[in-house]
């Protein structure tokens, strides 16, 4: 490969002799070089110091400077370390040449010269030169591409270890929503079997064995809720969807709930008439505002909760907001996902296995809408979400 045809190299040619400088300015012209000349080793180093150079040919027997000295100063100076240097030298003393060698030098070449040797020699040190930048160059990208691939191991590594202690946390999560129920119910059912229990005490536990039956189905329903949904299984199907109607079923359902925790309901602003008749998928429409009532209510121990919508441009935005807990800062960009709670703890005092968030996030994204949370500790929550606004004609 001869890179010269494509690359213009620039060549410095060292000689005291202007007759030698002319003959080799001769034989190297029609090779498309680019050329400069000196009379001595002051003058070469000074060009060196101008610009940069791909080879030198440097004569050996100069007066003041000799080109051996010439050779050791540049390669002293890192910037040139790895310039071709070929002796021009009208010696073939051996120990002449193992020293031009020994001190940095690539080749020689003897006088008179030979035109046909010459520009081989050149374009064979050119050619080194050029490749040997080229894997440098290789070399340096792939260090960079390892070191981006590195960064990305460890970053996916860092992110398989939190999915692993998330996955764990949720686990025991899980293992905890579903014995406390069933060990709420067995207990009862103990109770029950007692043959002095009055009627009233019956009826009491019969109601707490169907609440702990009722939270255990809940859970098991949202586990497989969110199986179908990891396996990519929830179909989209589109129907005319009433909004004020789902408003006002909401409202309904969670009122005995809400009333229960001595909770104040309202069904705040909402669009009307027409623009509240629209297409989406209404089954999972429900299944996002039910799970953002839920977490309200189950999250909010006094005060309102109320929820909404409204439009914005081309999209309806829905929102529930309460007087809870809230979310430290921290934790708001993780409570939407998967195996994350806000509050891990199994000392937090509610009930629920972190799973509906991640599956109202889900629903909200297969609408090609999206969801976010604006929340203060000790405050409340307000989580909104937004869905295109398909109005029927």
């Amino acid at each position: 490969m001869d890179d010269h045809t494509t690359v213009t190299n620039r060549i410095l040619i060292v000689d005291d002799n202007p007759k030698n400088l002319q003959v080799l300015g001769k034989f190297l012209q029609n090779e498309q070089y680019e050329l400069e000349f000196a009379i001595n080793g002051s003058a070469a180093l000074e060009w060196l110091e101008i610009k940069p150079f791909d080879l030198i040919l440097l004569d050996i027997n100069m007066p003041g400077m000799d080109g051996f000295e010439v050779c050791k100063k540049i390669r002293s100076d890192h910037k040139m370390d790895k310039m071709p240097v070929i002796f021009l030298t009208a010696e073939t003393f051996r120990e002449s040449v193992l020293k031009g060698f020994e001190i940095g030098a690539q080749d020689y070449i003897t006088k008179p010269f030979d035109s046909r040797e010459l520009i081989m020699r050149v374009k064979t040190h050119l050619s080194i030169k050029n490749q040997m930048e080229q894997l440098e160059n290789l070399n340096q990208s792939l260090e960079v591409k390892v070191l981006e691939r590195t960064a990305e191991l460890n970053k996916a590594k860092e992110k398989a270890e939190e999915s692993d202690r998330l996955k764990s946390a949720f686990l025991i999560n899980i293992s905890h929503e579903i014995r406390t129920p069933l060990n709420g119910i067995f207990g009862f059912l103990q109770l029950l079997d007692k043959v002095d229990l009055d009627e009233a005490r019956k009826k009491d536990f019969s109601t707490m064995v169907h609440s702990s039956g009722q939270r255990l189905l809940n859970t098991i329903n949202d586990i497989i809720e969110l199986s179908t949904i990891e396996a990519e299984k929830s179909i989209l199907s589109f129907s005319e969807v009433n909004i004020m109607e789902v408003m006002q079923f909401h409202y309904e359902f969670f009122m005995p709930q809400a009333e229960e925790k001595l909770l104040e309901l309202i069904i705040a602003e909402q669009i009307t008439g027409t623009s509240a008749i629209v297409q989406t998928d209404k089954l999972k429409l429900d299944r996002i505002i039910t799970n953002l009532l839920k977490n309200a209510i189950l999250f909010t121990s006094q005060g309102t909760i109320e929820f909404g919508n409204y439009l914005d441009n081309d999209t309806i935005v829905f929102y529930v907001k309460d007087s809870g807990i809230g979310i430290p800062s921290n934790r708001i960009e993780a409570v939407f996902d998967r195996f994350v709670q806000a509050d891990l703890s199994l000392s937090r005092g509610h009930e629920g296995a972190g799973i509906g968030l991640s599956i109202a996030k889900a629903y909200v994204e297969a609408l090609k809408g999206n969801i976010w949370v604006q929340s203060v500790v000790d405050q409340g929550s307000t989580f909104f979400f937004s869905i295109p606004h398909r109005l029927l004609q």
